[in-house]
Parts: structure tokens; sequence; C-alpha cells
């Protein structure tokens, strides 16, 4: 099949796709006890209903695209409730009001914890009670390219000490003084900042419908950084320049080109990158104390305490975790050439340890030579629904702010104070 086939191809599985979204968003609150209602923020779903679907006669499985399904509990009065609900954000305090129990499910051995990876799993109970399941993460990942391996003397992982140090040695000037090289460049990736945050125990998280933090190792996170960036690479001024003139192209171009070393990003963008075509480029996973943090936006899965089809809603979860079901969901992505859209499982790493480490290496080969390290992955504490927003606009603002201008800095709570006025008028 050529490109253009291929495209045509994959605009039409969209339009369906979309499609199915619009004429389900828009049913009446009435539904059939046979139905099996799913509220997604992942549009692959449309594609693992339609393999349930097929396998199963009585319960018929849909999907209701929401953009935070989070954001929609509790269902409005004229809309289809959820029988299954899967996205990101599910995971805080009101989760036992909006959710039923799942121990039942494993007290009958239809499936078990050891299929999850173990810090994944318990982060979907609450008070001893599995409410939530996990169904795919992602990791932070530092990229180079192959003809600079012999700057990175470390396997598999990286700390941000030895990223620093290596990042240092690669920096070069010319005779007026100017880079024409940065190994690695912290403030001009702000998902970066935040990314130390969370390698430095800064352990933002809601507590009581507010955001609470450990301003101490927050301190310290910011005067690290501004060490980091003043020392090895002049200021944060010289490291946007150099972005500007040199790191202009996709992340992956920029260290190919020769101007960086390190870029950073999440396996999720890496694996779509390296299997849409080969690069020559290796990476590592991002680690401090032993434990690389995971994603915030890590899907979840759970069954509405109010679901009217409970037992076709138990059926489909038991069949989507099943590691066979899985494996044929990525062999029907690969047939219609669709893994360059969406990596792995809804969007990431498969929660099912199997699948992540027996059927993803199968199609994201790079993976058969660095595996995520089951034993370093960490879960955040429970972050509200809105926290992209929050993050973005409050903890990377202040980030930038601190860094490079603390004199003028802005609080945090001056910026949340801003944040909420702002969102009052959405």
């Amino acid at each position: 099949m050529n490109k253009s086939n291929i495209t045509v191809v994959k605009i039409v599985l969209a339009t369906v796709f979309f499609s199915i979204f619009l004429f389900f968003s828009g049913c009446s609150k009435q539904t059939s006890p046979d139905r099996i209602v799913i509220w997604t923020d992942n549009a692959e779903f449309a594609q693992y209903t339609e393999l349930f679907n097929k396998t199963h006669s009585k319960d018929k499985a849909i999907v209701v695209y929401k953009s935070n399904p989070a954001l929609s509990l509790p269902p409005a009065k004229d809309e289809l409730p959820p029988d299954i609900i899967v996205g990101s954000w599910l995971r805080t305090d009101s989760t036992p009001k909006y959710f039923r129990s799942l121990d039942y499910i494993f007290d009958h051995q239809i499936l078990t914890s050891k299929m999850f990876y173990p810090e994944l799993f318990e982060s979907g109970k609450s008070k001893q009670v599995q409410y939530l399941l996990p169904v795919s993460f992602n990791l932070p990942v530092i990229i180079f390219s192959k003809e600079n391996k012999n700057f990175v003397d470390t396997n598999y992982s990286m700390s941000l000490e030895q990223l620093r140090k290596i990042s240092a040695e690669y920096n070069q000037k010319n005779k007026k003084g100017n880079y024409t090289r940065i190994g690695f460049s912290p403030y001009s990736n702000s998902d970066f900042l935040y990314l130390v945050t969370k390698l430095n125990d800064v352990d933002f998280h809601g507590y009581k419908n507010t955001i609470v933090w450990d301003n101490e190792a927050l301190l310290k996170t910011v005067a690290d950084l501004q060490d980091w960036i003043n020392t090895d690479n002049t200021s944060c001024q010289t490291e946007e320049d150099f972005a500007f003139k040199y790191l202009f192209m996709p992340y992956y171009r920029q260290v190919t080109s020769g101007r960086t070393l390190f870029s950073y990003t999440t396996s999720d963008q890496l694996f779509k990158v390296m299997n849409e075509q080969i690069f020559n480029i290796d990476y590592r996973w991002i680690y401090e104390k032993s434990k690389i943090p995971i994603e915030d936006s890590y899907k979840m899965m759970g069954i509405y305490k109010n679901a009217a089809n409970i037992v076709g809603a138990s059926e489909f979860i038991t069949w989507f975790f099943q590691p066979e079901n899985q494996k044929l969901i990525l062999e029907r992505k690969e047939s219609l050439n669709l893994q360059v859209d969406n990596f792995g499982i809804a969007g990431g790493f498969s929660a099912i340890r199997e699948v992540t480490e027996h059927y993803l290496p199968v199609y994201y080969k790079p993976l058969l030579e660095n595996l995520p390290p089951s034993t370093m992955i960490e879960v955040s504490q429970k972050l509200p629904a809105r926290w992209e927003s929050y993050r973005n606009n409050v903890v990377v603002e202040y980030l930038r702010t601190a860094i490079s201008s603390p004199e003028q800095s802005p609080s945090i709570t001056e910026l949340e104070k801003d944040w909420r006025r702002k969102m009052s008028f959405n």
C-alpha cells in the first residue's frame, strides 16, 4: 500500500471513529441493558470496542468521547450515562464517590494483580479498595544521536547529575566566545523543568480541593536549575538565543544535527517517531533515587457507580485486560498501519507487564534493547482533573520566572490566584 492510500485509510478511519463519538455523544439518556457505554478521552477505544463487539453477541460496547471524563462527572441529566470510564485524572479524593469497587473481579481470579505493574495497580486503590485499573502509561526519556554515543557512558537510564556532567563536556564555543554546541538546554524545555520537580520530590498533589507541595524541595530545585544553567550554559538568555538560532527543528532533529547532544521527550512521542522511520538515535530513561516518574496523564479505567450494565462493563474490562486481546489490538493496528498515530496501548506502555515486555517490542524494535525497568516506575500522588492547566499556567510559569528573574518572580500563590480568576471566566 503506497503512502497516498495509507493516508486515505487513516482519514476514513478517523472520520468513522469521530462520527461514532458524535452520534453517541448526542444520544438520549435512555439506554439498552445490553449496551456498554464507555466514556473516554482516547480515540483508540473506538477500535477496541469494534474488536470486542465482533466476539460478543449479547453486550455491545459503544464509545462516547469526552475530552476530560473526570470533569463530566456526574453526568448531566439529559446525557447518556457511562458504564465504564477511561481516561486521565480519574484518581482523586472523589474516586469512591463515582466508581464501583472492582475487588470482585480479583476475588474470582478473573484478573490477578500480578498481571500489572505493581505501583500502577496500587494507585487504583482507595482505602484498600480497588476502584480503578491502570490502562497505559508513559515515561520521560533523553535521546541522543548514535553518532555521539561515545559521550554517553550510561546504560539504559541516566540521572540528572549524569545528564548535566555529560552535557557540559559536549559544550563548544567559537573564537568569538559564542556557543556552537550546547549539550543540553534545561531552560528551553518547560516540560523538562517540571520533570525536575518530580525527580526532586517536590510532590505537587491535590489535597482537600487545593494543591500542596514540599516548598523546601521546590526552592532547592530552582536553585539547582539556576546553578546548572548559569554555570554550564552561561545564562537562561544564552540558552534561549541558542535554541532560537539552532534548535528550531523537531526534537529528534536537534540531536542528529549535532548542535546539541541531548533532547528531552516522552515515550509516546519517541516511539511514534522511531516507528515512522529509521532515525539514528538512542535513548535513556531519566531517573533519580532509583525511580522513574511516570507521566501524570496516565490512563485508568473504572466502572461508574450508577452503571446500568454492570455485568457488561465487567465483561469488557476482563476482555480488555487479557494479554492475548491486547496482542490482537496491536496486530490490528499494525495491519492498518496505525502504529505511527498512537503508540502502544491507548497511547502508551500497557499496564499489563506481559504486553509491554513481550508484545510491544515486536512492533517497536528499539524496546528490544531498553525496556522500562519495572522496579523503578514511580506513580505520583493524586492530582486534580484540571492539573494540566494548573501545571502549565502556574507551576511552569513560576519555575521559568524564578529561575531567570528571581527578584521579579511572583509566588505560586499569586500565580494560582490569577489562574483561578481566569478559570472562573471560562
